[in-house]
């Protein structure tokens, strides 16, 4: 599981960098429809920021898991990091995703 663990190590680093340069202001990076037809872009971007860290969270949380526990019980254990991780995170993107939509 030490393979496993490096690699949610570095996607977590990599969704880290993501959510603190929107944390910052910067949205040079967000597209879409619901970015293009939005007044507050610098907010939108920020919610996005705190989900993604959130997120970022999650997963380095789950490397720790499968690093930490036996080999019987740490895919599921894992698993279970994840599907919470992935779930609240996708909640909190649509939340954003309707709180920012403007209808045209």
């Amino acid at each position: 599981m030490l393979g496993f663990s490096i690699m949610m190590w570095f996607v977590s680093l990599v969704i880290f960098l993501v959510s603190i340069s929107l944390l910052r202001g910067n949205t040079s990076m967000i597209h879409g429809k619901v970015f293009d037809s939005t007044k507050d872009k610098e907010g939108y971007g920020k919610a996005l920021g705190r989900a993604a860290l959130f997120m970022s969270i999650g997963i380095f949380i789950s490397g720790i898991v499968a690093l930490f526990d036996s080999n019987a019980v740490a895919i599921r254990n894992t698993l279970i990091v994840l599907l919470i991780t992935i779930a609240v995170s996708g909640i909190w993107f649509g939340m954003i995703q309707k709180r920012y939509r403007a209808y045209r």
